[in-house]
């Protein structure tokens, strides 16, 4: 598969940092213990030749994305109530692509993908699209060499298909306590500042970092916030009446700017008495601090949004709030790094109107992530206080020479959002179909497909021209 890098909306070197900004803070990570750390397992034995494939991508790092890679997985936080024991979470009726990667000189593939529409098929690699809601195991791949050979995998960890899930920038496939151990993907743990009194990076501190956030992206096209849950190593002392507040943004993006904090869309308070000892996690100890809204916020037609947490105070003797961050860094080259989109959280600094320094200026690695974990409704069955949805239909759409072709079975008309939520398209379909002659900036799209005024398809648009 071709790994082309993929930029949203501009250039590396127009959404990067200025240097300036970086400060030589040193923190420690102190990692906090899950409840167990099984050893994932292959389903079948490992040998110099094998069969396997990739994940799907998720949606993380949005900056790294590859117009290839068809990332429109979400991964699950270690939430074991909502997310009981699914890895990563998929919309209805979106294309989910699973990559081979088998050492094995294969001549024959054969897969099988529980809950998809098409259980089996005989491609080396696998595009599945799934129309029920639930939680499956990963698809069975089977291959078979020039010699007759067979050899068989399935990905540890199962796919949650629609309903409510607690999303994440992590990756909880395989939680342990040893961030250079390859078999672990999460390391949850905490983050002091080297020099004592200072606090913590992700919390209480003296160094004028007044807020923290963490950047998403979804791609369920029926979808609302219920909750946002920030995991804590436990209940903080703190003063009297200190209370934190946790906002949601809708990032605003033009031709040389990029401004995180672009429209407001919820602010909800919580006092830090009501922050709570929690057991529905992965892990031996948490605390939970639970932002309810008072109404679903419906973000399906706003796919990037920013949550931030601020209110903290700046005494470390008198307050101790500090979030969990998963300390297990992603993989970043240093071009990757200046792009400020190619990373999940974020400070704010006292003064400053926007969250435009990742947390590694602050002594955190390259691609930890806050533990702030939104969470979502899809409007299907399994959603609670929302009514259910149809199946949607398989829809395509797109970009060549200037020419949009839209494709949904049954769609009545089709409305293509950019990332600043606004919609650039609006167009009639006769059949389900229609080719729009528009200019589409390099970006990243979202492409709703209506019947009868609902949602009845749905896709996402890469266009690098």
């Amino acid at each position: 598969m071709k790994k082309q890098t993929f930029v949203l909306w501009a250039l590396t070197g127009m959404l990067a940092v200025p240097a300036s900004a970086q400060v030589d803070y040193k923190t420690r990570a102190i990692v906090a213990e899950p409840e167990n750390v099984p050893v994932a397992k292959r389903s079948s034995v490992w040998s110099a030749e094998s069969a396997e494939y990739g994940y799907p991508v998720g949606l993380r790092n949005l900056g790294m994305i590859s117009q290839d890679d068809n990332a429109c997985c979400n991964f699950l936080s270690f939430n074991k109530v909502i997310n009981r024991d699914a890895y990563m979470w998929a919309p209805i009726g979106e294309t989910v692509s699973y990559i081979d990667n088998s050492s094995v000189q294969a001549v024959d593939y054969h897969w099988f993908i529980p809950g998809a529409d098409a259980t089996e098929l005989e491609t080396q690699d696998a595009d599945a699209v799934y129309n029920t809601s639930g939680i499956y195991p990963f698809p069975t791949m089977t291959v078979k060499d020039g010699a007759g050979q067979t050899y068989t995998y399935t990905a540890p960890g199962k796919l949650k298909v629609g309903g409510k899930g607690e999303i994440c920038t992590s990756n909880m496939l395989q939680l342990g306590t040893d961030a250079k151990d390859p078999a672990t993907t999460a390391v949850i743990g905490q983050r002091p500042f080297g020099q004592e009194g200072t606090g913590y990076l992700g919390g209480t501190n003296s160094l004028n970092l007044v807020g923290y956030g963490n950047l998403f992206m979804i791609a369920h096209p029926d979808a609302s916030i219920t909750s946002v849950r920030a995991y804590l190593p436990e209940i903080p002392k703190h003063e009297e009446g200190a209370k934190l507040l946790m906002q949601i943004w809708y990032p605003l993006t033009g031709e040389s700017s990029v401004q995180l904090m672009g429209l407001p869309l919820e602010a909800v308070t919580l006092s830090m008495d009501d922050i709570q000892e929690t057991t529905d996690t992965k892990l031996k100890k948490a605390a939970v601090a639970e932002f309810k809204l008072s109404e679903p916020l419906k973000i399906s037609d706003k796919p990037f949004f920013l949550v931030t947490i601020e209110g903290f105070g700046t005494d470390p003797s008198k307050e101790n709030f500090r979030l969990y961050i998963d300390v297990k860094p992603v993989e970043m080259d240093e071009a990757m790094a200046g792009n400020l989109l190619a990373h999940n959280s974020y400070c704010r600094l006292k003064g400053e109107d926007d969250y435009l320094r990742p947390i590694n200026y602050y002594g955190g690695q390259l691609g930890e992530s806050f533990m702030i974990c939104p969470v979502i409704d899809t409007h299907t069955e399994e959603g609670v206080g929302i009514h259910g949805v149809e199946a949607l239909k398989p829809a395509q759409a797109q970009y060549e020479d200037g020419v949009l072709s839209l494709s949904s079975e049954g769609a009545e008309q089709a409305v293509v959002y950019n990332v600043g939520g606004e919609k650039v398209v609006n167009a009639a379909l006769d059949n389900g179909q229609a080719d729009v002659h528009v200019h589409l900036a390099k970006g990243i799209y979202l492409v709703r497909f209506m019947k009868g005024g609902k949602v009845s398809g749905a896709a996402k648009l890469l266009c690098n021209e």
